[in-house]
């Protein structure tokens, strides 16, 4: 069992040598993946973001998508030190080993070290079979929240004296930053904001009514984004933001059936992980339990808030769940065992440790790349239905803001943005473009058939294939044909 509260080592012990522990698991967890340019259509295409925005690109402008702002100018500080997919993705590794850590600090205030590291050892495991192996949103995001959390707790006890410690701003602040990166932190972000506000309410406050001090947490937690949207109406550009971050979620259709079988197999990958926590909350000191049965309520309703239950929308759910297993996991012995149990059903089929997979995705893309340079005649580069690095990878500029190769042949993406979809793609197509980049097949299901028909005319009518890759990622496996020489005129007739 663990040691009692009194017995506890004080949190300042579980400092650089934790870290270091955490970091190294975490460059173990993800090392296959480094250097990788397919690890995942996401977190690829956030880098092309972050690259194109060096070169001048306004983020909805002129490249659109429903992700936050601040999920893209983080790319774009990564991508100012290195634009190679290892910057992203060691970045991203230092965020998880950090966010590691700080759920190791959040236990430490009722467990002992072994439970604190080992919940952070176990967040970092089940990141793999979410698909947090790379540089999904949360993976940046839950290192925000994560502090918020923390300071918030830190400032519980003086917030229950009625004063408010400089950490409660920082927290907001914090808790803010996140939403900036992932909508659905709302949730999480409204929790923390809530419990120190109720803390506080309950204070004996009679000399400084909390009114005024919750109006600024408020304001504080809220700054980030109203900033970011102001800049937008300020600039012209208030209906493209307005549409990314608002109208475009409700108008992209649920496939209901589709998104029930997601969310049993997410829970199901979650309950190892779970029953780990259910098992600890007994020996969580009441009023941290009240805490922690709050946190998790809020994380779920970020999950669920996002109802097509895609694996990775689970990501922001093992923070709390892995501080809440902390207490079973300080365990002298059950805690390690259950740590290898756990950890077994986590990495069972995953690619930790294939370092085959990355070669063989470079390999894969040094050879697109090759095909398109070799055939550029300096016309535009349309990739319909492919990777959408290949754009950066060739320093080939967007032809559409519609990048995102979903948004261009997925039917549930169809004029989900401000401009219309196949209006975009007789736009490009009317440019004569030089080279595409499509499969041979739809990837994507439904397909725009109206889209997808369109550009396959044209490259038939105009084009000759001149590759055909089978391109890997850590999911699936895409073959991509490369047409090319679109623009020469047809050869003379010989008799």
């Amino acid at each position: 069992m663990s040691l009692s509260s009194g017995s506890r080592q004080p949190a300042l012990s579980f400092g650089p040598w934790a870290f270091a522990v955490l970091l190294l698991a975490a460059l173990a967890l993800r090392a296959s993946t480094f250097g990788d340019p397919n690890v995942g259509g996401d977190e690829t295409f956030y880098q092309a973001v972050g690259i194109a925005m060096h070169h001048g690109a306004v983020p909805y402008v002129d490249v659109w998508d429903r992700k936050p702002w601040g999920l893209f100018f983080l790319y774009y500080l990564i991508t100012g030190i290195s634009s190679a997919p290892i910057g992203y993705q060691l970045a991203a590794t230092l965020f998880a080993a950090a966010t590691a850590w700080v759920i190791g600090r959040i236990a430490l205030l009722w467990t002992n070290r072994q439970g604190a590291v080992l919940a952070g050892l176990a967040y970092l495991i089940f990141l793999t079979p979410f698909q947090g192996y790379g540089g999904q949103s949360p993976v940046f995001y839950n290192l925000f929240m994560a502090l918020a959390v923390l300071l918030a707790l830190h400032a519980t006890p003086t917030l229950r004296k009625g004063l408010v410690p400089a950490s409660s701003h920082a927290a907001m602040l914090l808790a803010g930053i996140a939403i900036t990166i992932k909508t659905t932190a709302f949730f999480e972000a409204a929790f923390v904001g809530l419990w120190c506000s109720g803390v506080l309410l309950r204070s004996p406050w009679s000399k400084h009514p909390p009114g005024r001090t919750i109006a600024i947490w408020a304001l504080t937690g809220a700054a980030p984004v109203l900033l970011i949207a102001a800049a937008y109406a300020l600039a012209g550009h208030w209906t493209i933001y307005w549409n990314a971050m608002v109208t475009s979620n409700f108008a992209k259709p649920t496939s209901w059936p589709s998104a029930a079988i997601r969310f049993a197999i997410m829970f199901s990958r979650l309950a190892p992980l779970s029953v780990v926590a259910a098992l600890a909350l007994p020996e969580i000191p009441d009023d941290k339990r009240r805490f922690m049965l709050l946190w998790l309520l809020a994380a779920f309703a970020s999950v669920a808030s996002a109802s097509h239950f895609f694996m990775h929308y689970a990501l922001s759910f093992l923070v709390p769940l892995s501080v809440a297993g902390a207490a079973f996991l300080d365990r002298r012995w059950l805690g390690p065992l259950a740590l290898v149990a756990i950890s077994w059903f986590a990495l069972d089929d995953s690619r930790v440790l294939d370092f085959a997979h990355a070669r063989r995705s470079r390999a894969a893309f040094a050879e697109l790349t090759s095909a398109i340079r070799a055939h550029d005649d300096g016309g535009p580069l349309f990739v319909f239905d492919g990777p959408h690095q290949l754009y950066t990878m060739t320093g080939k500029p967007f032809p559409t803001p519609l990048v995102f190769a979903p948004h261009l042949s997925d039917l549930k993406e169809k004029d989900v943005s401000t401009l219309s979809t196949l209006g975009e793609v007789k736009r490009v197509l009317a440019m004569r473009p030089s080279t595409i980049v499509a499969p041979p097949q739809p990837r994507e299901g439904p397909p725009n058939l109206e889209t997808d028909g369109l550009v396959r005319a044209y490259f038939h009518a105009h084009c000759k294939r001149v590759a055909r890759v089978s391109a890997p990622d850590w999911l699936n496996e895409s073959t991509i044909d490369v047409w090319a020489d679109c623009r020469k005129p047809p050869a003379p007739n010989r008799r």
